[in-house]
């Protein structure tokens, strides 16, 4: 690994096609373009962008593994940068363990990007004892001197207003503004929702709501799989399969635009893009009241909110929309107007902005 200097090192656990992890490579990119040195470190297998990074941008890789070998090469080969920004539970405590190992002394600015004791730790599958062990690592993590954005209210309030620096929503890409053509219309109302082999993401009670909806003809559901798979029934039709042909299949632009319904059954969010993203691409939303979302997610105002995991009450909002042209036209055009309102270069430039004023620390 490099010891090679640079102002700014995000460390990541991995790359992956998550919106918490697209919006860390905006802010790298951010900072690179004032002219600030950055390097991201990430394992071998978890080693592609899922945007675009700045050419001009280090990208390190470390030594591969997994489980306490992955966490023992993340903190042996921490980057040596001037600030390092933490992101996910796991990572303020393996930088702090890093400094230890490596005698290097960065400040740390955490990135908070949701409830994660909740929403990785007790959603999860883990058994208990190690629930238990993980909740002690991210109470630790909290602990570790660091300034800490949230990104959102709901985050705030569940890490503690006194342990945060400032609240800054994150954006949506400027391509969900002009998604590409979605899947022609075929008469019946379609009702998208993105598969996720996480429980916390809810995928199980929208296929509930789908399955009391069977009787109604005029609704479509189909499950977005171009980043995950997951299991479905064959009445719920797979975006990869419809789009196959037009090159669009793993495009989630596409997959919104296709959409006159979108729904967001999640348990826990620290903010939730995906409701932001389809408002942008014109569908109508129905987002479960789930944290995050209650800093733009405004009910019979620019979508519907139902509550978390009441697969009844989601079936009876999608019913609602599907029954109600009018109303979906309503919602989709204010949860346009909404999502203009959050533009990732937004939320990169103040992100940025509070990392520059940490640098400007001795």
């Amino acid at each position: 690994m490099s010891r090679a200097r640079f102002d700014v090192a995000f460390p990541l656990v991995g790359f992956n096609p998550s919106g918490g992890v697209r919006m860390l490579v905006h802010v790298a990119n951010a900072l690179v373009q004032r002219g600030r040195s950055v390097c991201i470190s990430v394992p071998p297998h978890a080693a592609t962008a899922p945007i675009p990074l700045d050419p001009r941008i280090t990208l390190l890789t470390r030594r591969d593994g997994t489980g306490l070998n992955a966490r023992l090469a993340f903190a042996r080969e921490l980057p040596n940068g001037r600030v390092s920004v933490a992101s996910g539970y796991q990572t303020p405590a393996l930088i702090a363990l890093g400094q230890a190992v490596t005698g290097l002394r960065p400040h740390i600015v955490y990135l908070i990007q949701n409830d994660e004791p909740a929403s990785h730790i007790e959603q999860g599958n883990r058994p208990a004892a190690l629930k238990a062990l993980l909740h002690l690592v991210a109470q630790a993590g909290y602990r570790v001197p660091a300034t800490r954005i949230a990104v959102s209210t709901y985050v705030a309030e569940r890490v503690g207003r006194e342990r945060i620096a400032r609240v800054i929503s994150p954006g949506i890409d400027e391509r969900f503004f002009s998604p590409p053509p979605g899947l022609p219309r075929n008469g019946r109302v379609s009702v998208g929702v993105l598969a996720h082999p996480g429980a916390v993401k809810g995928l199980d009670v929208a296929l509930d709501a789908f399955a009391r909806l069977a009787e109604r003809r005029d609704v479509r559901p189909i499950l977005f799989d171009g980043a995950h798979k997951a299991d479905a029934p064959a009445s719920v039709e797979r975006f990869s399969a419809l789009a196959q042909r037009t090159g669009v299949a793993h495009d989630i632009a596409a997959f919104y635009a296709s959409c006159d319904v979108f729904v967001f059954p999640s348990r826990v969010e620290g903010f939730g893009l995906p409701p932001l993203e389809a408002m942008a691409c014109g569908a109508a939303v129905v987002v479960t009241d789930c944290g995050g979302p209650r800093d733009y997610a405004r009910d019979n105002q620019n979508c519907v909110v139902v509550p978390v995991g009441n697969a009844a009450a989601l079936a009876g909002a999608i019913t609602r929309l599907a029954d109600d042209a009018t109303l979906r036209a309503r919602l989709a055009g204010a949860g346009a107007e909404t999502a203009r309102r959050y533009p990732v270069h937004a939320f990169a430039s103040a992100c940025a902005d509070e990392i520059e004023r940490v640098l400007a620390r001795p």
